[in-house]
């Protein structure tokens, strides 16, 4: 896709959260070259659009190729139409075609889960959220960098698999250029044993991704709670996988779903309960 302007424009229509450089950054690194399946109005212009992008998911060790679809949308005077389902019709026969397992997405919001499963999808990747006030959280671990380093995104890609591979029998593994597009504006710190993603939104801290060696999440949390209080946050949100809830004994109720998918077929290691997604495009 050379020419996306007009994509853009219903993007930016109907994302309003984000602005025009959020919008020329994506569909110039990541959405011109996905896939797009989309619906035109008797003039030519995009009322509805959904992109397809290759991201595996991985099975001991195994990578399984799907899509990942992201900017489903609307147009607001068409919608109710059944237009959108149309399309998801369509993803669904592409990814059939290109042997693709499924389909997998993160809703933007909790009601859009219900939408989803209309047409077939399912909620099947579940996340740990934490969110506290800077405060307490600081009560329970004592502010402490254990001599991280910062570092990129592109090293974040290489270490977040090795630590993804320890926690998890099934993980989402997105392309480079999709995780480093997802991450724009993010920070990411290591150390040897943990690392995490964030960034400030207005006064809270958000850590889009929060990984460790076992063992080491009191280290993780240490070191979230140093850069809390360095950046002056008043609050704080983690975003973890469920593989590290059994050491959180202080935390309860912070499983929840994350993504729905669809499947093309059975796949054998389906009985895997808690395959790790992560923060692409959130």
């Amino acid at each position: 896709m050379t020419n996306y302007t007009e994509f853009k424009n219903l993007y930016l229509l109907c994302f309003t959260d984000d602005t025009e450089e959020d919008a020329e950054l994506l569909f110039a690194n990541v959405l011109s070259k996905a896939k797009c399946i989309c619906k035109k109005s008797e003039n030519g212009v995009p009322i509805a659009m959904l992109f397809l992008m290759d991201a595996d998911i991985v099975f001991n060790d195994i990578p399984t190729p799907f899509y990942y679809l992201y900017a489903a949308c609307t147009h607001p005077d068409y919608r109710g139409r059944g237009i959108m389902g149309e399309l998801l019709a369509e993803a669904k026969e592409e990814a059939v075609k290109n042997n693709k397992k499924g389909i997998f997405l993160k809703p933007a919001n909790k009601s859009l889960f219900d939408f989803y499963s209309k047409y077939g999808f399912s909620p099947y990747f579940k996340i740990c959220k934490i969110t506290e006030s800077t405060t307490d959280f600081a009560n329970k671990y004592k502010p402490c960098i254990y001599g991280t380093s910062k570092t990129t995104m592109e090293d974040w890609y290489t270490l977040r698999k090795g630590f993804l591979a320890e926690l998890s029998d099934g993980y989402v593994n997105f392309s480079k250029e999709i995780l480093t597009t997802a991450a724009d504006g993010s920070l990411s710190i290591h150390s040897q044993n943990f690392g995490f993603v964030y960034e400030m939104r207005e006064s809270q801290l958000l850590v889009k991704e929060a990984l460790c060696h076992k063992g080491f999440v009191n280290a993780l949390f240490s070191a979230i709670s140093y850069v809390a209080e360095l950046s002056s946050a008043t609050d704080i949100e983690i975003r973890l996988p469920i593989a590290l809830n059994k050491e959180l004994a202080v935390f309860e109720d912070i499983e929840q779903n994350f993504s729905v998918i669809w499947l093309s077929k059975n796949i054998e290691n389906q009985a895997i309960a808690a395959p790790y997604h992560g923060f692409a495009f959130d």
